[in-house]
């Protein structure tokens, strides 16, 4: 099928420059987010953690537990980070990101774990929405990749 639609808004030829400067701009703002993340979780700080995440998150973690909202999400976070995590190393890398609509981004992202000299890896597909200038995370699904992988 050669007419197959694109997921990126503006992704025909028309203003595709000023297009990929304003994605190239958000996708830096979308970094500096995950960075907060990481520093976030490195700090055990649930609430900064969370801090991103909308009131009506939809949140599917690694083991497969669903959290619908703000609040059921900040518990599970508040519990997990309660414990020392100095062991433990996260950080996130960008894999993709596409822009279907001007305050719509759909993030895949890889996000490696170091635990006592061990390696595991997570992939998650995340859905951000851009409120008030700001770049928040609506749902996320994270999937734990299998060893190797």
């Amino acid at each position: 099928m050669s007419n197959r639609p694109r997921t990126d808004a503006g992704s025909d030829d028309t203003g595709a420059a000023a297009h990929a400067a304003e994605n190239a701009a958000e996708t830096a703002r979308i970094r500096e987010l995950l960075a907060e993340l990481e520093a976030a979780f490195a700090q055990a700080d649930a609430e900064r953690f969370d801090a991103p995440f909308t009131a009506d998150v939809v949140f599917t973690a690694v083991d497969g537990a669903r959290f619908v909202g703000w609040e059921a999400l900040h518990a599970y976070h508040r519990d997990r980070l309660s414990t020392p995590t100095d062991a433990l190393t996260t950080w996130y890398e960008l894999e993709h990101i596409s822009f279907p609509a001007p305050d719509v981004a759909v993030v895949a992202l890889r996000q490696p774990i170091e635990v006592a000299g061990a390696r595991r890896a997570n992939v998650g597909t995340w859905t951000l929405v851009k409120r008030d200038g700001s770049w928040w995370v609506c749902a996320a699904q994270n999937t734990g990749v299998a060893a190797g992988a």
